[in-house]
């Protein structure tokens, strides 16, 4: 049975391998024929990143409306919680590192004819499948596409045409797109890997969005124990890979045996980070549930500001002091305390002050 399964593993990797060539020419032509672009392909990967989504796109969103910042930032939870499991488990390879891996290796008779050039933001130290700017960006840009259309729909009956709706499509496909584009440039994912984080983005936010009733009402005896389970289960896959002879830091390694400058590389890039990072807003989210029962009150706009403002500041300072000299544990576990208050505070504690 085994060997039987032999030819089959081997067209399938030799058809993978194939495709991946392919995709890099799709890397160099984003590089030859778009680089006039490169600043706004540069900000979109930079300053529209995940960590700054949470940080600071999702608080802002507070400052218009409490149920858009518990929607936004409870969705995107989600979406990326399931992303960092997906690079926990399986990592996939990225361009960059697919490609010098064929220049390394000496077996390999026919080089690839496909030069990329490496950019600052190219180090990244997570696998490429799905692409997280993608998966989140897409999320965040519909959830508030959607908030915006019927806040815009009750107030003005202009926007009742249908125009304003098809409208509103293109403008989205549009700034996904560019966002795809903006990974392809800096040769950060394949072209798969984007339009697959895009798509499994949109299939969790319908899922979520059916089943939010159910997810909201949950009590906190019920979140609690369900986080934790997470945690337990991302620390036996650390263990099962050891098992099984698998390097669980396999993307960190490749990003230092590629990256031209370690400097580069970002410690809040890395699949443990994200994991903590997303286990963290989800203990945040867990502690205050049930989310239907959070009180929602209304508050001028400037009120609104000073406060979200000030739990930022605070935010921005703990993120600043994150303790980076005294191991990996004190690193992981401070920052997933920092997530949680975070969290918490954005949605139970937050809105008492307005």
């Amino acid at each position: 049975m085994i060997a039987a399964m032999e030819p089959i593993k081997h067209l399938a990797l030799e058809t993978y391998n194939i495709t991946l060539n392919r995709e890099l020419s799709i890397n160099e032509w984003a590089q030859e024929r778009l680089a006039f672009g490169e600043p706004l392909w540069l900000f979109l990967s930079d300053r529209l990143e995940p960590n700054n989504i949470f940080n600071f796109f999702i608080p802002l969103s507070g400052i218009v409306s409490q149920e858009i910042l518990l929607h936004l930032l409870s969705v995107l939870t989600l979406v990326s919680t399931l992303n960092s499991f997906e690079k926990w488990i399986y990592p996939e390879i990225r361009p960059m590192w697919f490609l010098r891996e064929q220049f390394a290796n000496k077996k390999l008779t026919v080089k690839p004819t496909v030069a990329l050039l490496s950019h600052q933001l190219s180090c990244e130290t997570s696998g490429g499948l799905p692409c997280a700017h993608s998966m989140i960006f897409t999320v965040f840009v519909l959830i508030l596409a959607a908030h915006v259309f019927i806040r815009l729909w009750d107030r003005f009956i202009a926007w009742h045409s249908p125009w304003y709706r098809c409208v509103m499509y293109p403008v989205i496909i549009g700034l996904v797109v560019s966002m795809w584009l903006s990974r392809l440039y800096l040769a950060t994912e394949f072209l798969h890997q984007c339009i697959l984080g895009s798509y499994f983005g949109i299939r969790a936010v319908n899922a979520f969005e059916a089943n939010i009733k159910y997810l909201f009402s949950r009590p906190r005896a019920y979140a609690v124990p369900a986080v934790c389970f997470l945690g337990a289960f991302a620390g036996s896959v650390y263990f099962i890979k050891l098992h099984f002879d698998m390097d669980p830091h396999w993307s960190v390694r490749q990003a230092f045996k590629w990256c031209p400058e370690p400097t580069y590389m970002r410690h809040e890039a890395s699949p443990i980070f994200a994991l903590v990072r997303d286990l963290g807003n989800l203990m945040g989210l867990a502690l205050a549930s049930p989310l239907f029962d959070l009180e929602v009150k209304e508050s001028t706009f400037w009120r609104r500001c000073r406060v979200l403002g000030t739990l930022e500041f605070v935010n921005y300072g703990l993120r600043v002091a994150t303790v980076k000299q005294y191991g990996r544990f004190a690193f992981l576990s401070y920052e997933f305390s920092r997530n949680v208050f975070h969290s918490l505070a954005l949605v139970k504690y937050v809105p008492n002050f307005y």
